[in-house]
């Protein structure tokens, strides 16, 4: 029996080459790149900028994969048109060729579509944000949720894993071996997922028939600071006295404080259970106080 085509958007991004690398074990798998080909681990690579319309709806029309898995966005710290225009725009165009062939579409957004002033938030929680990433990733959910009705959204939080340092712990070791004090929000929640258990809801989630957003996140929430000092301590990363402890609220109003999420709807329907970071870590058997790396 021929395996399902399944297209997944940014598979040079973090999230993406790990959900590629799973993803090839059962499907016949394509994915688009902008600038890094030489980033793509596993499956077939393609070319795509998700500013041309007519590029996007070529290739997913040519391709006419069964599902789509879309991960591509602008990070936060970029250009902010160019974020809303990939964001937002791209993200659209991606839903319109995706009903235009037929394709189940799953859509990875984020927890900062919240303001963090109502937390925890439910899985249809209306979006508040307060920065322009935000903005862009919530213009993205209203347009794929018009376009496309039936697709599934994921709003997600910090994505780490144990085999690859994640994007946020990368800056901070960068920051450190320049010798760059470090300050840590103690005031800042998020619910940091594994990005073994997102790739697999989201692989999950293409053979469920679920349209609408769903909430994926580990289960503990921890503070910025909190999740920091674990991860350094994961990757053995002596930080050199560089540390320090603040408060968001004190340096600006556009960084969300709560973003815990109620994820149990998508635990049910997904027969999964979303570990938290300290779970994670007692599976891997890493014992704090092991020798760190000197930077």
């Amino acid at each position: 029996m021929k395996a399902k085509t399944l297209l997944i958007s940014g598979g040079s991004g973090y999230l993406g080459r790990r959900l590629c690398a799973r993803a090839i074990e059962t499907f016949d798998v394509y994915t688009t790149y902008s600038t890094h080909p030489g980033q793509v681990q596993a499956g077939e690579p393609l070319p795509l900028r998700l500013l041309d319309r007519e590029r996007v709806l070529r290739l997913i029309t040519d391709l006419a994969p069964d599902t789509i898995i879309h991960t591509a966005a602008i990070n936060p710290g970029s250009d902010e048109a160019l974020m809303m225009q990939v964001n937002a725009d791209g993200s659209c165009y991606v839903a319109e060729a995706a009903l235009a062939v037929g394709a189940r579409l799953v859509h990875v957004s984020t927890d900062v579509v919240h303001n963090g002033r109502h937390a925890p938030y439910r899985d249809d929680a209306p979006p508040s944000p307060l920065n322009t990433y935000g903005r862009s990733k919530a213009a993205a959910e209203a347009a794929v949720a018009r376009v496309n009705p039936q697709a599934a959204m994921v709003r997600t939080s910090l994505i780490y894993g144990l085999e690859e340092m994640d994007r946020g712990t990368a800056g901070f070791v960068e920051r450190l071996k320049n010798g760059q004090p470090l300050v840590l929000f103690n005031d800042v929640i998020r619910q940091p997922v594994w990005v073994e258990t997102l790739s697999e809801a989201l692989l999950k989630l293409t053979g469920v028939e679920f349209g609408g957003i769903l909430n994926v996140g580990g289960r503990q929430a921890l503070t910025r600071e909190e999740f920091a000092h674990r991860m350094l301590a994961w990757w053995r990363v002596d930080p050199l006295g560089l540390l320090q402890s603040g408060r968001a609220a004190d340096i600006s109003h556009t960084i969300s404080l709560d973003l815990r999420l109620l994820v149990s709807k998508a635990e049910q329907l997904l027969q999964m259970t979303f570990p938290g970071v300290d779970d994670v870590l007692a599976q891997a058997n890493y014992h704090v106080g092991e020798p760190l790396q000197v930077l």
